[in-house]
């Protein structure tokens, strides 16, 4: 949601363990090509960075070609943050489809729209006149809070949830606003902004609190308040995402558009971070360092018939922001690798 705040041994190695005399001599044997894995050892290896994991991890991977699946605690309601962008996205266009508004159509941003970032448009002048296309692009490829609670607000929080559940994702729901979750975040701080407008949370006076006080109270508004920006499972969202990549979510040209703005995502320090020659769709959800999220499909260059879907959440995470983001990343990499990607040399075996 906020950019600025917020494996096991390989199978083919068995074989040798009856004549290596040490663990260390194991560990250097190389691993096997790109590819050659059997499904279970890739599960066992995103299994190893789940249990090396200081919180909670849930991962969902299919192959959308081959069928093969993971899903590890898949099926565990989490904070989503800003994934639930895409279901919002799914409700704007299925309505826009339904004629309720046309994606060109333009909305005056007043000043009381304005969010604290991620985004940008809380930093322009009150009066500009984005298209409902603009704020969906806005919203995916930057994350933009001020283009979220805009659309959220057009085409309400009831009918996203009533969608998603519609499409048998009963767990995946919106049901309160980014302004809210600022207001009682910040009124943790300072009680007089518990119901501060948009433009009075954009000048909160940060700079008074300690780093821990502010982290403290963001955390204790995720984990104690009752309140949540979204929540779906990794399971919930992947079958979203499959439904987008058959062309089967909202119509063809949806479908394809929801993709194509994907593909444009600025942040990329999770899932394409050690990926060579991967076309990556995805969003990220930002609640770091207590929790991080990506969920998106892969198309490995030369491969591109085998699209692969994947969700990985996080929560309750004890750590640093940069290792939250690189276990996200690790998973991502293991998966691509197995299906014959390249992975940048810049990431090193944990194993």
């Amino acid at each position: 949601m906020r950019a600025n705040r917020s494996l096991a041994l390989l199978v083919a190695l068995f074989s040798c363990c009856a004549v290596l005399p040490a663990q260390t001599e194991q560990s250097r044997l190389p691993r096997p090509p790109a590819g050659s894995e059997s499904l279970s050892a890739l599960q066992q290896r995103i299994e190893r960075i789940r249990a090396t994991f200081p919180g909670e991890m849930s991962v969902y991977m299919k192959n959308l070609k081959t069928a093969d699946l993971i899903a590890l605690d898949a099926d565990r309601v989490m904070e989503t943050f800003s994934v639930i962008k895409i279901p919002i996205m799914v409700e704007t266009l299925r309505q826009a489809e339904a004629g309720k508004f046309s994606l060109s159509d333009r909305i005056e941003l007043k000043a009381g729209d304005r969010r604290l970032p991620s985004g940008l448009l809380y930093s322009f002048d009150p009066g500009i006149k984005p298209t409902v296309r603009d704020l969906i692009t806005l919203m995916i490829i930057i994350s933009d809070n001020e283009a979220t609670d805009v659309l959220a607000d057009k085409v309400g929080r009831a009918s996203i949830t009533r969608t998603m559940a519609e499409m048998g994702l009963p767990h995946t729901t919106i049901e309160f606003s980014d302004l809210d979750w600022d207001r009682l975040w910040l009124s943790r701080l300072d009680p007089s902004y518990k119901t501060a407008s948009g433009d009075q949370t954009v000048l909160f006076p940060f700079d008074k609190y300690c780093s821990q006080q502010v982290s403290d109270a963001f955390r204790k508004t995720i984990y104690e308040s009752g309140i949540y920006f979204g929540h779906s499972t990794a399971r919930e969202i992947g079958a979203l995402l499959e439904k987008m990549q058959r062309r089967e979510l909202v119509s063809p040209a949806a479908s394809d558009f929801m993709i194509e703005t994907m593909k444009k995502q600025k942040v990329n320090n999770r899932f394409p971070k050690y990926l060579v020659d991967v076309t990556v769709a995805h969003k990220t959800g930002d609640g770091q360092p207590a929790l991080a999220n990506d969920a998106g499909i892969l198309w490995i260059r030369g491969k591109e018939d085998q699209p692969i879907v994947l969700v990985v959440f996080t929560g309750h995470h004890n750590g640093s922001t940069s290792a939250l983001h690189d276990a996200i990343a690790r998973v991502a990499a293991a998966a691509a690798r197995h299906y014959g990607a390249r992975i940048s040399p810049d990431m090193k075996e944990a194993e």
